[in-house]
């Protein structure tokens, strides 16, 4: 397991130096084991068998989970309100003092993050800051998962101008190295990471932002294994989410479209498209959103699915 933190420089920034925002400092972790990444594609919010969404109001800060029952809605949860200033960047476990799923938290213009450590219940059970993770404010973190098989959960970056990525490798909630670099042209994005294929290594989920064509990279840590073509879908939808919905031990690709409410259920078979389920509707006539790469709509009673992913 890496011991050291790197250095990394990119665009005349250097990875490492500098310190998150005091909107993000509200704390100190508190003692816990270490992060295990999660398991079997299964994100539960709640404890429960079945992978959950969550729910955010940018505008408000408000937050809601459903909880879910397989691929069909089973009730709704209220989850504790995050300050509109800051941006929930990705949902996984992080080495919180239980073993539900941590937020990551952005405040933009700084570069660095913040976890929100939470429990079965739905309670705060603490924060940890991440100083430094961010080369610049042109990077956001994409997605999470574990890209260096290590059983913790790593962060994704990604450039918004330039298209590189690369893998911030984590222990808990501290940092500990990042990748070489990656590039790849404008304008895909990195919309989720899951282990799509079963390999127990951690895939990467692209989604083009002028086209709306959709592929998986399969990666084995920074290689590249092939590439996959899934359908494309209409930009009046996106990503919010990458878990299993229903109970095959394969991820799923949940999309929203805030303009008519859809939420639907991409069911997947490895990296094929198997077929597509209905899940419910939440809000219309709202904003189109893209992904991560820039906040969500902070419109009236607009809300957004930011994970997990």
């Amino acid at each position: 397991m890496k011991k050291t933190v790197l250095t990394l420089c990119l665009a005349g920034s250097v990875l490492g130096c500098g310190a998150p925002e005091g909107a993000l400092d509200e704390g100190v972790a508190p003692e816990g084991k270490q992060s295990q990444a999660i398991s079997n594609s299964v994100v539960s919010f709640n404890s429960g068998a079945d992978s959950d969404l969550l729910w955010r109001n940018q505008g408000t800060g408000n937050m809601l989970t459903w909880v879910m029952a397989g691929p069909s809605l089973a009730t709704t949860a209220v989850m504790p309100a995050v300050s509109p200033s800051l941006i929930v960047q990705a949902a996984s476990n992080f080495g919180g003092p239980t073993a539900d799923p941590d937020l990551v938290l952005h405040s933009p213009g700084s570069t660095g993050e913040a976890i929100r450590f939470l429990s079965s219940t739905f309670s705060v059970l603490g924060m940890a800051p991440i100083s430094g993770t961010l080369p610049s404010s042109d990077w956001y973190v994409a997605a999470s998962g574990d890209f260096n098989m290590d059983g913790q959960t790593d962060l994704v970056m990604h450039n918004r101008v330039s298209g590189q990525f690369f893998y911030q490798y984590m222990s808990g909630p501290t940092p500990i190295g990042f990748s070489t670099p990656l590039p790849r042209s404008l304008p895909w994005y990195i919309v989720g990471a899951a282990d799509f294929d079963g390999d127990g290594r951690t895939d990467l989920l692209w989604r083009n932002r002028t086209s709306g064509q959709n592929d998986i990279w399969r990666m084995n840590n920074t290689a590249i294994l092939g590439s996959f073509s899934l359908p494309g879908m209409s930009l009046a939808f996106y990503v919010g989410a990458t878990a299993d919905y229903t109970r095959d031990g394969n991820p799923d690709i949940v999309w929203h479209n805030p303009g008519s409410g859809q939420v639907l259920i991409w069911r997947m078979a490895g990296f094929s498209l198997g077929t597509t389920l209905s899940v419910g509707v939440m809000g219309s006539g709202c904003p189109a959103w893209f992904s991560q790469v820039i906040p969500p709509p902070a419109l009236g009673t607009c809300m957004y699915l930011v994970g997990p992913r």
